[in-house]
């Protein structure tokens, strides 16, 4: 050994390159140590970039396939109110809805109809109720569906009131 620190005397250069290379190998190992360990956090970071990536992915398809869902649904109950509107009676129904919006405008407008119009509203109401209760209701149940069918193969109506009352 003490040949050694002789030989290094002699030569300085050859010492301060020693001291360097042991320097250098010294930072190339600590390097080695630091660049294993961030590429074990690069290799995290990764794990977990994909791990989000995924997660995303399923929730992208996920919500493209209820907007799909959505769409199907939302064309299906656009046919079906098509349908629904083309059924018979729907058009008298919208009809009764166009006629009470203009009742109600009219009701609104013009002072003079709406106390007519509640006193005739009432009276149909009236009517109708008593027809469909008590005596008048039996009656019809009882008298129409007994003279509901024709007596002779010329009558063209079921009933016809009106001749009914100028026969009397």
């Amino acid at each position: 050994m003490i040949e050694v620190i002789d030989f290094f005397k002699q030569h300085p250069f050859l010492f301060g390159l020693a001291v360097g290379l042991l320097i250098a190998a010294g930072i190339w190992i600590k390097g080695l140590f630091r660049s294993r360990g961030l590429n074990r956090e690069i290799t995290k970071l990764k794990e977990s970039l994909y791990t989000k990536m995924q997660i995303d992915t399923k929730g992208h398809m996920s919500r493209e396939n209820e907007l799909e869902q959505l769409r199907k649904q939302n064309e299906n109950l656009r046919i079906s109110l098509k349908s629904l509107q083309q059924k018979p009676g729907r058009a008298e129904i919208r009809q009764l809805h166009v006629f009470d919006k203009a009742i109600h405008s009219m009701l609104a407008k013009a002072p003079g109809f709406a106390p007519t119009w509640e006193m005739v509203l009432r009276d149909a109401e009236d009517e109708i109720q008593q027809a469909e209760t008590g005596i008048s209701a039996l009656v019809r149940k009882v008298f129409i569906t007994q003279k509901s069918l024709p007596r002779d193969t010329e009558e063209a109506k079921l009933l016809d009131y009106e001749e009914e009352k100028k026969e009397e």
